[in-house]
């Protein structure tokens, strides 16, 4: 079994995360009505994957260079069944949130230790694999925004809600055949060079990209309604098309674009491309979300940004492994960078989303997020592309 056969089922798991993730977004009043809640605690439940992965994406990375990474995910596929399967068949609030809670909980223990995965499965080609892997979760998030709905109107609640726990069920039975020597080229419990200090510019990154990906996201309801005067009914269905083509964007380029530069050597080149363009896309999604009540070009710049965006986000996070020569090292290392980014989801977008509702306090969010991207595209031209053979890193 070549070593691209041995991934796809990996891959598929990574799919069956972001489905189970998203499909709650486009249910939120409905899934308020059943549980008797408000839309803002769904919310709360959508968001509990990035908190999982701010809080414990750092013990994941550390488990899987401690252990294994065949350990980690054989936990990651149980929890995330387990919290499929009960929220699905819950109907209180706090049950569902709990079940949610354990599901969220197989998104960290699966990402995080990606860097130990492409390192020990194929090093050379460690752009390519977890950019497939970061975008498979994307395509993963997309659908299950788009889906949410068209399945619902069909098969109803329950049924929709178990779709994301028959395919985890699939994705688990495929994943368990291929884990016996998974990852083949594990060396472990090294973990000397998991933090240099230049890695703190990857971070920022991480952190900026991630959050304001889901920021925009997250206020695009209640900015079409208070910025341009949508009804509510209007503003819910065109933030959804926002979000998914935002995630579909998201997906595609980082499918794309770092195998795309790796394979032709262009690594370098690509960081600062994908960088630059990232800046590029945002000033032109800032320009169309704030200041014009064109849906079309709003859709652009949604796709845009998380098309180049996301394609920067996994080239920096592959970027920290070339700090570390042993897979464990690069598992803890690509888990301390989720963790950054996940963290920037849990606090940008409740700090600065809320000032673009207004007119007025749009202009300095606006001119805070150009900030946040330029700094984050200057850093490009001195991320880590390879590893320094023979020096103290």
């Amino acid at each position: 079994m070549n070593y691209w056969t041995k991934l796809i089922p990996y891959w598929f798991f990574l799919f069956t995360i972001g489905f189970g993730w998203f499909i709650l977004a486009p249910l939120d009043p409905i899934l308020a009505a059943y549980l008797k809640a408000s839309p803002t605690a769904i919310i709360v439940i959508i968001d509990a994957y990035g908190y999982a992965m701010a809080v414990i994406g750092l013990l994941a990375g550390y488990l899987a260079s401690r252990i294994t990474v065949k350990v980690t995910l054989y936990a990651s596929m149980a929890l995330s069944a387990i919290g499929l399967l009960g929220r699905a068949i819950i109907s209180d609030y706090s049950g569902f949130l709990l079940f949610a809670l354990l599901g969220a909980s197989a998104y960290p223990l699966a990402l995080a230790p990606v860097g130990s995965i492409s390192s020990s499965i194929n090093k050379e080609r460690s752009h390519t694999i977890i950019g497939i892997s970061v975008g498979i979760l994307f395509i993963g998030l997309a659908a299950g925004d788009f889906g949410g709905s068209g399945l619902y109107s069909i098969i109803g609640l329950r049924s929709t809600l178990l779709v994301p726990f028959f395919l985890s069920l699939v994705a688990a039975v495929f994943l368990v055949f291929t884990l016996g020597g998974y990852p083949r080229y594990y060396r472990g419990k090294n973990l000397k060079g998991s933090f240099r200090p230049g890695m703190l510019r990857n971070w920022w990154v991480g952190f900026t990209v991630a959050s304001l990906s889901v920021m925009f996201g997250a206020i695009a309801a209640t900015s079409l309604e208070n910025l341009h005067g949508f009804s509510i009914g209007i503003s819910i269905s065109y933030s959804g098309l926002l979000g998914g083509l935002a995630f579909l964007g998201s997906g595609l380029g980082a499918i794309l674009l770092p195998p795309l530069m790796e394979i032709s050597d262009r690594l370098r080149k690509g960081l600062v491309f994908t960088a630059l363009l990232s800046f590029v896309s945002i000033a032109f999604l800032l320009a169309s979300f704030v200041f014009s009540r064109f849906i079309d070009m709003m859709a652009i710049g949604f796709f845009a940004f998380g098309f180049f965006g996301n394609a920067y986000w996994s080239m920096a996070l592959t970027s920290v492994t070339k700090y570390a020569d042993d897979p464990a090292a690069s598992g803890l290392a690509t888990s301390m960078y989720s963790v950054i980014a996940n963290a920037g989801v849990s606090i940008v977008p409740v700090l600065l989303g809320p000032l673009f509702y207004t007119h007025l306090y749009a202009i300095y969010g606006t001119a805070i997020v150009v900030i946040m991207v330029l700094l984050a595209a200057t850093v490009s031209p001195f991320l880590k592309v390879k590893p320094d053979i023979g020096k103290k890193q």
